[in-house]
């Protein structure tokens, strides 16, 4: 009855916006697909726990939340949830830091951070945020750029077995608890350049095939880059460790440890260096080890 009622213009409006309402809802639930529903989680704050998927879209975690001003032109977002992908691979890029116009929006993970034998086929971009929670990239392959300067990491950080394919940037930033970096390989340039580690760092068995920055950083617990390889320049120049560095069976293209401060033991035994490593202006608290390579 209704149907006789309706003019051919009116029947033709209902019928675009049915096809049209359909394609919408379709769309949506294309846009889910790709990150599994990811947004609508964090955006309730629950938490998130995904296992073997595939994440076709950016991971944009700034843009699931509201965002509040905290200085001239800076605003955070702030997160509850507690957040873990396991053996998950991500086709874009994963960041919790933008840029726009004349501000910048960083992150604050109220939780745990974890990401456990991950793939990241795109840029990693975490500047500037902050993580409550542990921090875990375990076994996690990174195969563009990752950038976590002036991140701030408040409980233990676990980066053991990773892959960095390519720039590491780990610049100006602090670690309040144990950083474990054990048995992670870096094919690009790595820099920790004035990063604070204020309790226990290992980078022992990791590899280095370039330039590895360390310069002015600030280690309170103790060191240990035991079997630790640098194929290229190793500069630890115009470092301060507070406690124990310990540095046994590496193995040295180039090093530089001028300008540093050793307020602990240092132990170099067994290490080798293809050029003398430079110790010059070099301050050594406790019995000054044999530097006669």
């Amino acid at each position: 009855m209704i149907a006789h009622l309706l003019t051919r213009p009116m029947k033709t409006f209902w019928l675009l916006f049915t096809i049209s309402l359909y394609i919408s809802c379709a769309s949506n639930e294309v846009a889910q697909s790709k990150n599994h529903g990811l947004g609508e989680l964090i955006s309730n704050n629950k938490n998130v726990y995904f296992e073997d998927k595939i994440f076709e879209d950016e991971v944009d975690f700034t843009s699931y939340l509201d965002k509040y001003l905290v200085s001239s032109g800076i605003y955070q977002v702030k997160t509850y949830s507690s957040i873990t992908f396991k053996n998950c691979t991500f086709k874009k890029p994963v960041i919790s830091s933008i840029k726009s116009n004349n501000s910048i929006v960083f992150m604050l993970f109220m939780d745990n951070l974890t990401f456990l034998d991950c793939q990241f086929e795109d840029v990693v971009n975490l500047r500037g945020s902050s993580v409550y929670g542990k921090t875990d990239f375990t076994k996690s392959i990174f195969k563009k750029d990752v950038n976590f300067e002036e991140t701030n990491f408040f409980q233990d950080v676990h980066f053991k077995s990773c892959i960095f394919e390519e720039e590491l940037r780990f610049q100006n930033s602090f670690f309040l608890q144990k950083a474990n970096f054990t048995s992670s390989e870096y094919g690009a340039n790595a820099s920790f350049q004035n990063t604070v580690f204020n309790s226990e760092i290992q980078f022992n068995v990791c590899k280095f095939y370039k330039y590895a920055d360390f310069s002015l950083i600030d280690c309170r617990g103790n060191t240990f880059f035991n079997y630790a390889e640098f194929f290229q320049k190793a500069n630890f120049s115009n470092g301060i460790y507070g406690r124990d560095f310990n540095y046994t069976n590496t193995v040295n293209s180039r090093a530089s440890f001028k300008g540093s401060r050793f307020m602990g033991k240092v132990k170099l035994f067994e290490s080798t260096f293809a050029k003398t490593p430079n110790f010059e202006n070099t301050f050594f608290l406790h019995e000054k080890p044999d530097i006669n390579f």
